[in-house]
């Protein structure tokens, strides 16, 4: 559990201590920016970030790095150090240098909760494949290493394309690519289907937040490949769109285009679903994310929640509230609740 959180030169802040942290933890302000620079500092601890700001943009305006270091209940610190003018980032464990692997083996976790979670459904399937990426992400640390590698040899398989179609090399130049491209698609869907069992799984759960009303509830992966026979389906769809993958000059077909959709009695959310409806499922499909980070990583992620409570009716609010009581978590709203600490800033 985190008990104290030091920032130097980070957005808003020269220098700030806060400790005494409890359980549930309320980030008191009267401007919501400073609020969510604290959520911000925790979550750049655990690979993740709120703002999706660039690491040049949280250092102080007049400054050139910044420093996030959190002190845990048995005084291990873990610290994370980042120069614009060199683009230098440092991690370290107990003021010793470490490699980024290990302090990520060390550090937990966080999930992030914010408003924007709420259009996880309606709108870009690419919202929908971040949820799955980011979990992944933050479950395995050899995942995040894996996605960039996958994403540059997307790259450079478009790039063989191109050429092909412009004859400036001949069609069998994509055979390297095609034979990377389906090693590594091979091995992004291994960790996929790992997460999508667990959630397939366990989605049926969240029945009992329609009072009974609903039959069914299922969680749909929306694929091309055979999820029975990976290697060979990616291979037999590549040698099938060949042809329209070199007028186009794009690679069309799976991680990095899948997506998945979740049904009540066999309806798509998206098509029917009252935003009641939906803000209980989002909600309860950011819960599932902790509990298999934990299972994966044997230890519990912290829940960072950033002013997700003023987009929430009081039912909602108390659902998430009575469910995350497990966790550690640090909340960026004013809500009144028994034996919460509360830390004005």
């Amino acid at each position: 559990m985190i008990k104290e959180l030091k920032l130097v030169n980070f957005r808003n802040f020269k220098e700030k201590i806060i400790n005494n942290f409890e359980i549930e933890n309320f980030i008191i302000w009267e401007n919501w920016k400073w609020k969510t620079n604290i959520l911000e500092a925790l979550s750049q601890l655990w690979n993740n970030s709120i703002t999706k700001l660039n690491l040049d943009d949280l250092v102080n305006l007049w400054e050139d790095y910044f420093f996030i270091e959190i002190k845990d209940e048995n005084d291990n610190k873990y610290s994370f150090y980042y120069s614009k003018k060199d683009n230098k980032k440092n991690y370290l464990i107990n003021n010793k240098k470490s490699t980024k692997k290990e302090f990520r083996e060390f550090a937990h976790s966080c999930v992030i909760f914010s408003p924007i979670m709420m259009n996880m459904i309606y709108l870009s399937p690419t919202l929908r494949r971040d949820f799955l990426d980011d979990t992944l992400k933050s479950s395995y640390h050899e995942y995040e290493k894996l996605l960039k590698d996958y994403k540059k040899i997307i790259k450079s398989r478009n790039s063989t394309l191109k050429a092909i179609h412009e004859n400036k090399i001949k069609e069998n130049e994509i055979i390297f690519w095609d034979k990377k491209f389906i090693e590594i698609a091979w091995e992004i869907y291994k960790y996929r289907f790992k997460f999508i069992k667990f959630l397939e799984e366990s989605i049926i759960n969240t029945k009992e937040y329609f009072g009974n009303k609903v039959e069914n509830i299922t969680f749909e992966y929306k694929t091309k490949i055979d999820r029975n026979d990976i290697e060979n389906s990616i291979k037999f769809y590549l040698e099938k769109n060949f042809k329209r993958d070199i007028i186009l000059g794009r690679t069309h077909i799976w991680p990095h285009v899948d997506d998945f959709e979740i049904k009540t009695d066999w309806v798509s959310l998206i098509h029917y679903a009252s935003r009641w409806e939906t803000k209980s499922i989002i909600i309860y499909l950011k819960l599932l994310e902790g509990i298999f980070i934990e299972k994966k990583t044997g230890k519990k992620p912290i829940l960072i929640i950033d002013d997700l409570l003023s987009e929430l009716d009081e039912n909602h609010k108390d659902m998430l509230l009575k469910k995350i009581n497990y966790y550690q978590t640090f909340i960026s709203n004013i809500y009144e609740q028994e034996n919460t600490f509360y830390i004005k800033i």
